[in-house]
């Protein structure tokens, strides 16, 4: 089981960046991940192996990933735990402005950009709708 949450972590904070503050606009930040490594988060998020994600599984995925990344285990995530990604989509996600997200926030968002990968509008999200939107983001980065 171990070595699952360690898996699923590592892949898991890959799509959490990628979905979660992938639009990062400035140079010299992380790049977007490669397929490979979207496949692997999409896998690490698709909790009951499906093929498909939906909301629920993608806001657990999220929170599970929030745990990863608040290394002070403070229960938020500052913005120097972040670094690199694009302030703009970090600000959107800080809901009360006070320089730091909180679980809830992260939660928040990652439904925010749920609904914006769903193109279809069906409910879940397919490895090529995420695909999609990745290429989206990274078209945004340009």
């Amino acid at each position: 089981m171990k070595t699952w949450y360690s898996a699923a972590c590592r892949a898991g904070v890959v799509g959490l960046l990628a979905l979660h503050f992938g639009a990062a606009q400035s140079q010299g930040l992380p790049p977007m991940p490669t397929d490979d490594e979207l496949r692997k988060a999409f896998d690490a998020a698709d909790a009951n192996k499906d093929g498909v994600i939906d909301v629920d599984e993608s806001v657990a995925n999220s929170i599970l990933i929030f745990a990863t990344l608040d290394k002070n285990k403070d229960g938020y995530l500052s913005y120097d735990e972040l670094p690199g990604y694009d302030p703009n989509r970090l600000k959107r996600a800080d809901r009360n402005d006070d320089g730091k997200l909180s679980v809830g926030e992260v939660a928040s968002d990652r439904v925010w950009e749920f609904f914006e990968a769903d193109a279809n509008r069906d409910g879940v999200v397919t490895f090529e709708e995420v695909r999609v939107y990745i290429i989206k983001l990274r078209s945004a980065r340009k």
